[in-house]
């Protein structure tokens, strides 16, 4: 029923070699990225609940168009509505925004025009060409320390280290150096571990970079709940935070201006 579809449609115009781009000579490398990037924008995430999404290739350049739910389209709509109002991708969630930092950088490398636009939107179009300048600010995102519960279902890597964490929230990768991972009793696959990592966090919304997850420190563990550890903790840490304002804290630790007391 198309009535309850929408679409999304990356278009590319350029050129492969000496030629126009066109499905004719549109390289497989070229469409494996767009779809990448696609997969982020639209947050298809396998381990979610997410509408069908199909893809084809029509003429016009290259136009790459996915057809999915139209409450996705129309959720897409307004990120490009947002894009167009304030010309900065800061407010996006990572995965959104690094999805559009990617297409950029497709851009830049292969010296494609390259329009976003939805079938919910016809006046929202975002346009990434060479000279646009679609990347996050630096000074709105954070070193952050973050903590992950779950499973080892991969880990390793020749050139590039790294371990797949499966947890509550979905499959997390997070870069690892080989000294850690070689220091680990037995084999981590399919145990259970709790993580310490650090990541890029958006001071403005909070929000973690998953892209840029590196280990710091892996524990095993069996997850229980010990009601009188934690009510043990509660009162020994009770005193430390006493008179201490939480937000105002919260805010000079995001800030870099904390000096301890």
């Amino acid at each position: 029923m198309m009535q309850n579809k929408g679409q999304v449609t990356i278009h590319i115009e350029g050129k492969y070699g000496a030629e126009a781009l066109t499905p004719e000579n549109y390289d497989i490398t070229l469409m494996q990225s767009v779809l990448e990037y696609a997969i982020a924008l639209l947050d298809l995430d396998k381990r979610k609940e997410t509408p069908i999404t199909t893809f084809h290739i029509e003429n016009g350049s290259v136009n790459n168009v996915f057809i999915t739910s139209k409450q996705k389209a129309v959720e897409f709509a307004s990120v490009l509505a947002l894009i167009a109002s304030t010309t900065s991708i800061d407010q996006l969630d990572a995965k959104t925004a690094g999805a559009f930092e990617g297409l950029q950088r497709f851009a830049i490398q292969n010296n494609f025009n390259i329009d976003v636009s939805t079938s919910e939107s016809k006046e929202h179009i975002v346009r990434i060409t060479p000279q646009t300048y679609f990347k996050r600010t630096e000074s709105v995102w954070a070193d952050a320390e973050v903590y992950y519960y779950g499973t080892i279902v991969d880990a390793g890597g020749k050139n590039k280290s790294n371990i797949h964490l499966d947890t509550k929230d979905g499959l997390i990768m997070i870069d690892a150096d080989k000294e850690i991972l070689t220091n680990i009793e037995g084999n981590p696959l399919y145990r259970k571990f709790g993580v310490r990592a650090t990541a890029k966090q958006n001071i403005i919304s909070g929000d973690i970079d998953r892209n840029s997850l590196k280990l710091i420190e892996m524990i095993e563990f069996e997850p229980k709940f010990d009601m009188a550890y934690l009510e043990k903790k509660i009162e020994a840490s009770t005193p430390v935070w006493s008179g201490i304002d939480a937000d105002k804290f919260l805010h000079e630790i995001r800030e870099g201006i904390y000096v301890e007391r």
